[in-house]
């Protein structure tokens, strides 16, 4: 019995520098939230003008065929942004972007479509890697101060695939922030861009030409989109890490209490039975 409290007594000890380990990364967690959050939030509404200004000039653009907005005429080749993050520790916010890739995957291949993909965290390059889907380039250790630069040579780089015929078509998976308790998996195609309909169309004069100015314009606009999309992942992998810390933190707690209950019923049997003893003993002698 005395073995069997020393073996709770020490699952106890455990368990409580385990809850010391999650309860600190929960306040770092939080700490690293509330920055992206913050950041997530104030840049919507740029990033939201910069496209609706967009949107308005792909508008009037009438006669001319871009390939950039109709498309290639046979789609053969599709390249994925995948975005997760670098660390785990986050519940299921990388298995949920996961499970919708390889769903897009098996889909495009059915299609005879073949893939690959960028990668924007260290644990999507060794999800592919261990995989062996096809990986073009990585992105690792996305701060706040190299994301937008990040988002620039990422939208530089797609748009010169996309040109090139290395990609028939681009899309981009990452999770969308809602709160502190949620996000959502969303799926966007950035490229061919998909002209918008009903829109009021202006005369606008391009220097040198249509289609310098838009070769230079849309990587911009995608580096925008790209960046958002970092803030929105980055917020929402802050805020999954939070509540799994949470959890684990509970989880403990709970675990200790029983532990602690177990441990005072095994004492209380051990004190119980030295008293039998000792009672047994003097009646014995008597």
């Amino acid at each position: 019995m005395a073995a069997n409290m020393k073996e709770i007594k020490e699952r106890i000890d455990s368990v409580k520098n385990t809850s010391q380990i999650t309860n600190a990364m929960n306040i770092v967690s939080s700490t690293k939230f509330k920055r992206f959050q913050v950041l997530t939030l104030k840049s919507r509404n740029y990033a939201r003008a910069v496209n609706e200004a967009f949107d308005n000039l792909v508008a009037s653009l009438t006669g001319n065929k871009f390939v950039i907005f109709d498309g290639k005429s046979e789609v053969k080749k599709i390249g994925i942004i995948v975005m997760t993050s670098d660390r785990g520790l986050c519940g299921s916010f990388n298995s949920n972007t996961f499970r919708r890739l390889e769903s897009m995957k098996k889909e495009f291949q059915k299609e005879g479509k073949e893939v690959s993909v960028v990668t924007i965290g260290r644990k999507a390059k060794e999800y592919c890697k261990n995989r062996d889907i096809n990986v073009d380039s990585e992105y690792t250790q996305m701060i706040p101060e190299t994301m937008f630069e990040t988002g620039k040579n990422i939208s530089e780089d797609v748009v010169q695939f996309y040109l090139n015929d290395f990609y028939d078509e681009v899309y981009m998976i990452y999770s969308k922030f809602v709160s502190a308790i949620e996000y959502n998996i969303q799926v966007e195609k950035l490229l061919p861009i998909e002209k918008k309909e009903g829109l009021p169309t202006k005369e606008y004069i391009f220097e040198p030409s249509e289609e310098e100015v838009l070769n230079s314009f849309v990587p911009q606009v995608l580096n925008i989109k790209l960046y958002q999309s970092l803030l929105e992942n980055s917020a929402s992998e802050h805020s999954a890490r939070m509540s799994a810390m949470k959890q684990a933190n509970d989880n403990a707690s709970e675990m200790i209490k029983n532990l602690e209950v177990q441990y005072n019923r095994e004492r209380q049997g051990q004190i119980t039975q030295e008293l039998t003893e000792i009672i047994s003993g003097s009646l014995g002698v008597q």
